[in-house]
């Protein structure tokens, strides 16, 4: 796991003009299987911004929703791959990853420009409740 985690970041950080599907490509290209691939462009920057923001105020929802079935919330933590990549932002956070790195990949979330958006508006961080996040792909990543 904390091999295709190392490769996503490189992919992230040394291309992000990159869309997710070009991620995707990019990290089963390099042979991480394709359902994980898909769990990395979706989870892993969600999981950063939520790291990086940890003692801002911001109140995340702890539910998820894919688009084709909008109405079947799932919680974060039921997703195996969370919790790993979690750890694995909180480790680079600690260690000292420069911000720019941490930021490249946290920027790549919904969650970070939405409220880099409010914050534009004039709001404050610790006024800030995020509904939860809808995902574009079926489980199984983008359509071949």
């Amino acid at each position: 796991m904390n091999e295709a985690i190392a490769t996503a970041l490189t992919v992230f950080r040394e291309s992000p003009e990159l869309d997710d599907e070009s991620v995707f490509r990019a990290l089963v290209d390099r042979g991480v299987e394709r359902s994980l691939a898909a769990r990395i462009v979706e989870f892993l920057p969600i999981a950063y911004c939520r790291v990086l923001l940890v003692k801002s105020g911001v109140r995340f929802s702890n539910s998820f929703a894919r688009a084709g079935s909008p109405l079947r919330m799932q919680s974060f933590s039921c997703e195996p791959v969370w919790i790993p990549f979690l750890a694995y932002a909180e480790s680079e956070i600690r260690d000292g990853e420069a911000s720019r790195e941490i930021l490249t990949v946290a920027g790549r979330s919904a969650e970070f420009q939405a409220i880099n958006q409010m914050l534009n508006k004039g709001a404050e961080l610790k006024n800030l409740a995020l509904t939860p996040i809808s995902l574009p792909w079926p489980e199984s990543g983008p359509e071949q």
